[in-house]
């Protein structure tokens, strides 16, 4: 039972990661954003998955694979946020995603060494177009664009972490129950930094349906 829940959310974080970019700057990475759980994770290694000699059981080892290509996605991406953006929140946001990501795909790393497996150096194509794509994002628009990627992925990567706290495995399960809370925490801020800069976006001349609240003409009136 436990393999068949895990199964089913390898799948479902397969298909949770839709494209999140809106304007012009971040149009040019529409179709190509990415996530830990990307099934395309999966092509490139295929033959880490099937190890004859891996100590675990198929689903297990998609999960390990599919963790590892996201957390060095992680790592990339808050290396790239961290050379283009202005941003102090979104540099500190970056900063902490490099120093947590890091320390994970390193007892990850670990991990599928003893269970006789070999984590990717590479990215599969869909997320190295991606990576590509955000190199073009400039000022507000990569800022933007890299939390909306941040709160997106992490969805995926909760059900992700969430249903491998029950794989048979101890160490898998081990580092999904201790991993979890952290991921917990990068969603809660990156979801906290995304709506913070919607909201100046809005305020900056770009609310074309003036919705934002915090203008003077949409205040409520204090009763």
């Amino acid at each position: 039972m436990k393999n068949r829940n895990l199964i089913a959310a390898l799948m479902i974080s397969g298909l949770a990661f839709q494209a999140c970019s809106s304007g012009s700057d971040q149009e040019k990475v529409a179709g190509t954003a990415t996530t830990l759980s990307s099934d395309t994770a999966l092509d490139t290694i295929g033959d880490a998955a099937t190890k004859k000699d891996s100590k675990l059981v198929p689903v297990e080892s998609e999960f390990v694979n599919k963790a590892g290509i996201g957390g060095m996605m992680e790592v990339e991406a808050g290396n790239l946020a961290l050379q283009k953006s202005k941003s102090p929140m979104v540099k500190e946001f970056a900063t902490m995603m490099i120093k947590d990501h890091s320390a994970a795909n390193k007892e990850l790393e670990g991990i599928a060494k003893n269970k006789g497996l070999q984590l990717a150096n590479t990215f599969p194509q869909k997320e190295k177009a991606h990576m590509d794509a955000m190199k073009g994002l400039q000022g507000d628009g990569f800022d933007r664009h890299y939390m909306q990627m941040m709160v997106t992925d992490h969805i995926a990567t909760l059900e992700l972490f969430r249903t491998a706290t029950s794989a048979q495995d101890p160490a898998i399960k081990a580092f999904a129950t201790k991993t979890l809370p952290i991921l917990e925490a990068h969603y809660k801020q990156a979801k906290q930094i995304s709506d913070k800069l919607e909201g100046q976006k809005m305020n900056n001349g770009d609310d074309i349906l003036n919705l934002s609240p915090t203008k003077e003409e949409n205040k409520k009136p204090v009763q």
